[in-house]
């Protein structure tokens, strides 16, 4: 599915060109961060021109936001399999995880928080956040972890961006797997363990 363009003006615009913007426009935003990525290198990395960017966006962030918007979009997860509630939310997180910390999108989202407060990515952020919800609300509807299941998400869904996103470190499986049953209360935490060497601890 491509991201929304402005109305083309003159010929119809060509998909390739489009598709290969898209491209381009991610690329460049995960290697240089978005300050330091130009619509000319956008251009020169898709083999087109500045004059091609201009006729579907009106500027970089609208392009490195439909850039973003469609990397989301064909990176669909795929459908929980109803075998457990802990399995399928592991299948959906180690997805999640593996899709910030193994491709672009990951080193692009972090270099987009600076510019949190820009309301074109707000949006995209918002709407992938809103499609990540609802397949984890699909997992915990009608079962026994519906109750708080909002504040379930967002333990879950707050582990891989702050690891990922704010401090760029990966996340193992068994992190993951540890924390899903946490929130599920199927497991109690750890004890903590008591400081050494400290009086009356």
């Amino acid at each position: 599915m491509q991201a929304d363009l402005k109305p083309p003006a003159g010929r119809p615009l060509d998909n390739r060109v489009t598709s290969a913007l898209l491209d381009a426009a991610l690329s460049e935003v995960s290697e240089h961060g978005l300050e330091k990525t130009t619509i000319a290198e956008i251009a020169a990395r898709a083999h087109t021109s500045k004059q091609a960017i201009y006729r579907r966006f009106s500027d970089k962030t609208e392009l490195v936001a439909a850039a973003l918007l469609e990397a989301f979009r064909l990176s669909v997860p795929p459908p929980p399999q109803r075998a457990s509630v802990a399995q399928d939310l592991q299948q959906c997180l180690q997805y999640y995880a593996a899709l910030l910390h193994q491709t672009r999108l990951g080193p692009a989202l972090r270099s987009l928080v600076p510019h949190r407060r820009e309301l074109r990515l707000v949006a995209v952020l918002d709407e992938v956040e809103a499609s990540q919800r609802l397949m984890l609300r699909q997992v915990l509807i009608a079962t026994p972890f519906e109750s708080d299941m909002e504040t379930r998400i967002d333990l879950l869904l707050g582990l891989i961006y702050f690891r990922i996103l704010l401090c760029g470190i990966d996340i193992r499986n068994d992190d993951i797997e540890r924390a899903i049953y946490l929130v599920l209360g199927l497991i109690a935490p750890r004890e903590p363990m008591p400081p050494e060497g400290l009086p009356g601890l």
